[in-house]
């Protein structure tokens, strides 16, 4: 039976269909690391040498291709959006464990070793700090990130978020602050150095522990010309209790989970001190807030996120006439905070995986 037009046409829209990811396979982007199923994809064969290699070939190769044919990261979203119709997961957690028990966040994890850097996203950001810095005459401001973890603990990352390699983002915008004179602030040291007495981060939450803040805290407050502001670790009483709310495990798909955590006790804002929402904002993620302590002293504002929202206020409501928290919000938060707070000094300090503007400014800048 002859194969009619429509038959044809059917024909060689499948073989086009099958043929198109492999002619596109030379043109795709090569990766070594799948975010959407947070693993590492196989590597190029290499000419056998033995028998043994030789049987192996086949299956080295097939899984070869089926890493790498082109077109393969919207197919596999496509495939991930059509599970998630039918009910199942169709997708990667959003977190992940590493060595030892450590959980990290997929969002970031391989800028944080290195192995994903794009010079035009850190150059940005950095630009954007610098031009808030020219629009802020006569006040002090101080820039930093809050590292990831496995910035700090490369060590106890999953295997296929390494090996640790730089320079990273962090490196490249902290070098082009300083390019434009802003005074930055690396904490990667302080906190490498803090694993050595106790936990810089939490096991099973996206955060700094109390102790790696409170280091992040003495490093920045010295850039600031407030060494006397500093908290020395040691005159703290310190324990270890255990909780149940790391934010990670829920993440991974995972029931809650217990880990030890250090705490001290100092944690909270002096009697009668309290925060109050700053008016007549916008804001998307947070609501932004102030702290009147109620005593003389100039008034710090932080321009930063979740790592600084909760343990930063009681290190310096000790020292400080006002202190006051607005979201960075990937560099679109409202600029007239600036008006309303009238800071002395200005710390921008987001976690280093929301270092990322795209091209965006505050609301309000201009």
């Amino acid at each position: 039976m002859l194969m009619t037009r429509p038959r044809r046409y059917l024909v060689l829209a499948v073989l086009a269909v099958l043929v198109a990811p492999v002619l596109a396979m030379p043109f795709a982007p090569f990766k070594t690391v799948s975010l959407q199923e947070n693993r590492r994809l196989a590597s190029a064969p290499t000419m056998p040498t033995t028998a043994s290699e030789w049987r192996k070939l086949p299956r080295v190769l097939d899984a070869y291709l089926a890493d790498h044919f082109g077109f393969r990261d919207p197919l596999m979203r496509a495939a991930a959006k059509l599970q998630r119709k039918l009910g199942g997961e169709g997708a990667a957690a959003a977190a992940v464990t590493g060595h030892k028990g450590q959980m990290f966040l997929v969002d970031g994890l391989l800028r944080s070793t290195g192995q994903d850097v794009d010079p035009a996203r850190a150059a940005d950001y950095a630009a954007f700090v610098c031009e808030a810095m020219s629009k802020l005459p006569g006040v002090t401001v101080v820039a930093s990130l809050a590292p990831s973890p496995a910035e700090i603990e490369p060590d106890l990352a999953p295997d296929w978020a390494g090996p640790a390699k730089s320079p990273t983002e962090y490196d490249l915008i902290l070098a082009g602050l300083a390019q434009c004179g802003v005074t930055a602030v690396d904490l990667r040291p302080v906190l490498r150095a803090a694993r050595a007495d106790g936990q810089a981060y939490r096991q099973l939450d996206s955060h700094w522990s109390l102790r790696g803040s409170l280091m992040a805290y003495g490093q920045i407050v010295e850039a600031m010309g407030q060494p006397g502001w500093r908290i020395d670790p040691q005159a703290l009483s310190w324990a270890t209790v255990a909780l149940d709310n790391g934010d990670l495990p829920r993440l991974a798909g995972q029931p809650q989970a217990i880990e030890q955590v250090e705490v001290y006790d100092a944690t909270a804002l002096p009697p009668g001190v309290a925060r109050a929402p700053i008016p007549g904002l916008e804001a998307r993620s947070a609501q932004p807030f102030v702290i009147d302590t109620g005593k003389p002293g100039p008034t710090v504002l932080i321009v930063g996120d979740s790592f600084t929202a909760d343990p930063m206020p009681p290190y310096f409501a000790a020292h400080v006439g006002k202190l006051a928290w607005i979201h960075e919000d990937r560099c679109t938060f409202d600029w007239r905070v600036m008006a309303q707070v009238k800071p002395d000094y200005v710390l921008f300090l987001p976690a280093a995986r929301e270092a990322v503007c795209g091209g965006a400014r505050p609301a309000h800048f201009n």
